[in-house]
């Protein structure tokens, strides 16, 4: 999937598992709000091997209860010499489970010193996934927040000022703390955590009551706000701080920048990661999760502008919402035919607002992007990428790669870094499903021949004129890999300026596909004239698409 060399590794060994299991083939679950998915990992010829993987609805419980032993079943009819090795036959030991587990973001209500303060606050709460909703002492109505605070489904209220606090912010302090404490009061048992100033009134508070001080927000690892609420919110082995710990890992192994975009119906993450400056040092990794980003949402009617804007069939208003309605119910109904492109143009909006709620990890184009989560397994996996250039505009050339087995989050959750890192080393070139290699210029106007591409691979060299406004598309199967040169008229960006470039591309499901549209992308007004845009757009890496 990728030309760069992995560093040498010893053999690795099984994640931590009962002593009666075998140490050689273990059970991976990626436990979803909407869908489960499970795989069947084993040792063969000397390195973890992905041997099956499917999933079912999460409502489904009987079946996702038996999803392992069906997998199991499916080894031992393809190959029953393997499964025998392994002691997978009907008599053996079930083999241990790792196990990640989504869950739906929980809600914290902020009362702030004033409305920057709130937003600020909401945002830090965003960040780590929760819910959020709040007021601030510029419109402050105490029956109101006693209201929000007190709601059954609110699992946590923060309280807090600027850092450091303005002298205005300092004379509400102790109006604040002493609403704070008439909700204690009323939820016994309910954290309370007071940032900045009113951090030093802390023993204010009713006895009994879990109130957490936290002077300053940012820039103390041991009293970040946002560590402080990602550390409360994820229960035993969360999937999507998992999905963390594996996006480091791989930047380790795979020696590269990577950046993972996970969307789900419960929310949704970003992850950049890049090797450590020096041999040996760990990862750097940042992270934020974007609870507003869940797949198919539509809480007002700017998301419904937005899907509507993406969608390439003819819909109207009412029966898009209804649809989109539909959709969050059943995620795993209607997956083909005009289903499965509402589903993309429901997953760009996901990624236009993850990507929007993100800022702070915007920067250049990393090597790979990995796509996670079961909103990317709805559609056909070419269309994902055609999905990933039209939502994230941003020039350069980057690998893209599908967690379609959904082993990154159980893989995230092994403890230990080193066995961490052996098994998801010898497991990437099947855990990651190779899309292939997507060049994104800025700079190109629309209509006319802007340069040539020669592609030097296979039996003979091949020439692609490429004009302004279009995808380009070349057959490169995954595992093969190919030297592009490109040419252009006139200076473009690719992440860097210039007219002549050389890459070498990697091949996948959709090829190495460039991208000459424009950065950001703009649409026709009219509906039909969009959708025939988009249509065109589709028809290329969309193999299920209605011709």
């Amino acid at each position: 999937m990728t030309d760069a060399a992995a560093p040498a590794r010893e053999a690795g060994v099984a994640p931590k598992r009962p002593a009666h299991a075998r140490p050689d083939v273990f059970i991976t679950i990626d436990r979803g709000t909407a869908t489960s998915a499970a795989a069947v990992v084993a040792r063969v010829e000397r390195r973890w091997r992905l041997l099956a993987a499917a999933a079912v609805p999460a409502l489904a419980e009987p079946a996702s209860a038996a999803l392992p032993g069906l997998l199991l079943d499916r080894v031992r009819a393809a190959d029953p010499a393997l499964a025998g090795d392994l002691g997978l036959d009907a008599t053996g030991q079930m083999p241990a489970l790792i196990e990640a587990v989504g869950s739906p973001p929980a809600q914290v209500v902020v009362l702030a010193a004033s409305e920057a303060v709130r937003r600020r606050l909401e945002a830090d709460a965003s960040a780590a996934g929760w819910r959020s909703i709040g007021t601030s002492a510029e419109r402050l109505d105490p029956l109101e927040i006693t209201r929000l605070a007190t709601r059954p489904n609110v699992a946590a209220l923060i309280v807090g000022t600027g850092d450091p606090p303005s002298a205005d912010e300092r004379e509400l302090v102790g109006e604040l703390v002493a609403l704070a404490s008439g909700v204690a009061e009323r939820r016994p048992g309910m954290p309370i955590i007071l940032v900045g100033a009113t951090a030093a009134l802390a023993s204010a508070f009713p006895l009994g009551a879990e109130v957490i001080a936290v002077p300053r927000p940012h820039g103390e690892a041991e009293a970040d706000l946002r560590a402080l609420l990602a550390a409360r919110r994820a229960g035993h082995a969360d999937a999507r701080h998992a999905l963390v710990a594996a996006t480091a890992t791989l930047a380790d192994v795979l020696d590269l920048r990577i950046e993972l975009l996970e969307v789900g119906m419960s929310g949704a993450l970003r992850a950049r990661a890049e090797p450590g400056e020096e041999p040996g040092a760990p990862a750097r990794i940042a992270a934020m999760e974007a609870p507003s980003a869940v797949f198919g949402l539509v809480d007002d009617d700017a998301a419904l502008d937005r899907v509507e804007a993406w969608a390439s069939v003819a819909m109207d208003r009412a029966r898009l919402r209804d649809r989109l309605a539909e959709l969050r119910l059943a995620p795993w109904a209607d997956m083909a035919g005009d289903g499965a492109l509402l589903r993309g143009a429901a997953l760009r909006v996901a990624v236009e607002r993850l990507i929007a709620s993100t800022p702070e990890l915007d920067g250049p184009a990393p090597d790979l992007v990995v796509l996670a989560g079961g909103a990317w397994s709805s559609i056909p996996p070419p269309a994902a990428l055609l999905v990933l250039a039209d939502a994230v505009r941003r020039p350069g050339i980057v690998q893209v790669a599908l967690d379609s087995a959904r082993l990154l989050a159980p893989l995230g959750t092994i403890e230990d870094g080193a066995e961490r890192a052996r098994v998801i080393g010898e497991l990437v070139p099947d855990a990651l499903v190779p899309l292939g290699t997507l060049v994104i210029a800025r700079g190109v106007r629309p209509g006319r021949q802007a340069g040539q591409l020669r592609l030097a691979g296979g039996e003979a060299p091949m020439d692609l004129p490429l004009a302004g406004g279009r995808l380009a598309l070349v057959d490169l199967p995954p595992g093969q890999a190919a030297a592009v040169e490109i040419g252009f008229r006139a200076p473009i960006d690719l992440g860097v300026r210039g007219k002549r470039f050389a890459l070498r591309a990697t091949g996948g499901l959709a090829g190495l596909v460039v991208d000459m549209r424009d950065v950001p992308l703009r649409l026709p007004e009219r509906a039909d004239a969009r959708r025939d845009v988009l249509g065109s757009w589709e028809a290329a890496l969309w193999p299920d698409r209605d011709r």
